[in-house]
């Protein structure tokens, strides 16, 4: 009931101010010649008129002061508070583009009228005519400096334009004006952020520092001036606020991302200890995928050689979840850092019997490369039997990777079995079609055809190794070498000086050069054997060499 006696006087209210409204206009555009007396007591005098527009002005009856204004405007067109009040009305009521026509009127009367100057900017701003508002804005801040509002327009429209120098330019000037804490804070954030876009990291360095002279348990700012340090690669600092800032954070999702950060950073580092510390941490906060933190944990003790500690993390997750691809082929990749290759062996198969058609082909990539790994072990300890055997193992899942053939070929270098070697070296560089390992087998090739005195295939070898690669420093060592079997001193002379411009360390490039300076120049051979055993004390023949040229009887 109570409610419904105050909708009655609304309605009588709302009614009551209509009729006053419609006497006012009667009375306004009512001819002269028809005024009665009693018609002269409703007229409006220009005080009246503007303190009733006024009235309904701030009683928020936008459409009777629109109304009313415009047919007083008729009679009185030069009257500039009624028309002040009808521009303000069309903006009250979102008709922009008839506020800005009665705004451009007032202000070709009065340049001078700010009031009207920035009711237009903001017309302007709704309409997103941001180029016109901002001059306007202009005009306002020009006309009065110390105008806190439009500058903060200003700064505003000049970001929003990505005038980002003007806008840094306004916020500078803004921020020495305002006299709250919390508004300059928010300035100085504004401002890091307008710096980092421009890449003025010293200057977003100083804004968020001024932040955080204010609010200086921020964790926000904290974290902003953090990622920023990361994005330098500043990972001390980093680090360092980071850690100042765990001080301060409750929620939990703040925890996660900074202790992601702080195991990502130690890690760049190579602290993985700290990594792990934190990745301990991070698996107790809520919020967190732990089956990955855990992996994450387990890859970090791998790093540490730590692998009894990382291996039985992995198994235990490849426990978890069968179905975990990642997590199973890095078990596999540890066992095989072990050189534990049948362990290794059985985890890939476990995964081809489920893996779906595309993880098949990886998995089988996988294992074709276990057994190249498994063959080099072997050879190694110089079992060439074993290392064949995983070879051809490898082939079975893998027939066109060029590695097999390569790594077949070295073993028969190892066993004198050159001509053997050739066929498969060119066995390897056929299949190998993205030219990745084309300088390796190329190198190979020319030595073997070396060791056959097989000149005119060496020599092609090397040439198109060295098309490849003009700069390869092993391939221009090996040229000298074919020259020094051919007795050709200069040309041996002059590769080997090529490749040891490249590779000053190449030692075996060394010792060759110095043989045949021997010949001519007793001291620099003297100064290069030196060298050669700076280099690689247990040099024999660069010792023995260099006693021959310094004993008595030489």
């Amino acid at each position: 009931m109570e409610s419904l006696n105050i909708n009655i006087v609304i309605i009588l209210v709302a009614f009551i101010a209509a009729v006053v409204a419609i006497i006012l206009l009667y009375s306004i555009i009512m001819p002269k010649g028809t005024i009665t007396e009693e018609d002269r007591q409703f007229q409006l005098t220009t005080k009246n008129i503007v303190e009733h527009v006024k009235t309904l002005f701030e009683k928020g009856e936008y459409a009777l002061v629109q109304l009313l204004a415009i047919k007083y405007l008729e009679r009185m067109p030069s009257h500039v508070e009624v028309r002040r009040y009808l521009a303000k009305a069309y903006h009250a009521n979102q008709r922009y583009n008839n506020s800005i026509k009665q705004c451009s009127m007032i202000l070709k009367k009065n340049s001078e009228d700010i009031e009207i100057r920035k009711l237009l900017a903001d017309c302007f701003v709704q309409k997103g005519f941001y180029t016109k508002a901002i001059s306007e804005y202009e005009a306002v801040y020009e006309n009065n400096s110390s105008d806190r509002n439009a500058l903060r327009e200003l700064a505003r429209l000049y970001r929003e334009t990505e005038e980002y120098r003007y806008s840094i330019e306004a916020y500078n000037v803004l921020v020495g004006l305002v006299e709250s804490n919390e508004e300059k804070a928010e300035i100085q954030k504004t401002l890091a952020e307008l710096n980092e876009e421009i890449h003025d990291y010293p200057a977003a360095f100083q804004a968020y520092k001024a932040r955080l002279e204010i609010y200086p348990t921020d964790v926000e700012t904290n974290q902003n001036l953090a990622k920023l340090y990361i994005a330098l690669n500043n990972y001390q600092k980093a680090i360092e606020t980071l850690l100042y800032t765990l001080e301060y954070i409750t929620e939990p999702k703040m925890f996660v991302w900074t202790y992601e950060q702080l195991v990502n950073m130690y890690s760049e580092n190579g602290d993985y200890e700290k990594a792990i510390e934190y990745s301990n941490k991070l698996l107790d906060t809520q919020g967190v995928d732990k089956f990955k933190v855990r992996r994450d944990i387990a890859l970090l003790n791998l790093k540490l050689d730590n692998y009894n500690d990382g291996i039985s993390i992995l198994e235990e997750l490849t426990m978890i979840s069968q179905s975990s691809f990642d997590v199973t082929t890095e078990l596999a990749k540890a066992y095989i850092n072990q050189k534990k290759y049948e362990e290794a062996l059985e985890k890939y198969n476990v995964l081809l019997d489920k893996s779906t058609q595309k993880e098949a082909k990886e998995v089988r990539i996988l294992i074709c490369d276990l057994y190249i790994t498994w063959a080099i072990a072997n050879a190694e300890e110089k079992d060439y039997a074993s290392s064949y055997k995983h070879l051809d193992m490898a082939t079975e899942y893998n027939v066109l990777n060029p590695e097999i053939y390569y790594y077949k070929a070295l073993n028969n270098y190892e066993q004198k079995n050159y001509s053997a070697g050739i066929n498969l070296l060119n066995q390897a560089i056929e299949y190998d079609k993205t030219k990745e390992h084309q300088t390796k087998y190329l190198l190979k090739l020319a030595e073997t055809h070396h060791a056959l005195n097989h000149y005119f295939e060496e020599k092609k070898a090397l040439s198109d190794l060295l098309k490849l690669d003009p700069n390869n420093a092993s391939g221009l060592y090996y040229y000298g070498l074919m020259y020094v079997s051919q007795h050709d001193v200069k040309n041996a002379e002059e590769y080997f000086n090529k490749a040891l411009i490249i590779d000053p360390t190449l030692v075996q490039a060394k010792y060759n050069l110095a043989l045949l300076y021997e010949i001519n120049n007793v001291e620099k051979a003297k100064e290069l054997y030196r060298e050669v055993l700076e280099e690689d004390p247990n040099f024999m023949e660069a010792r023995n060499a260099l006693t021959d040229l310094t004993s008595i009887d030489y």
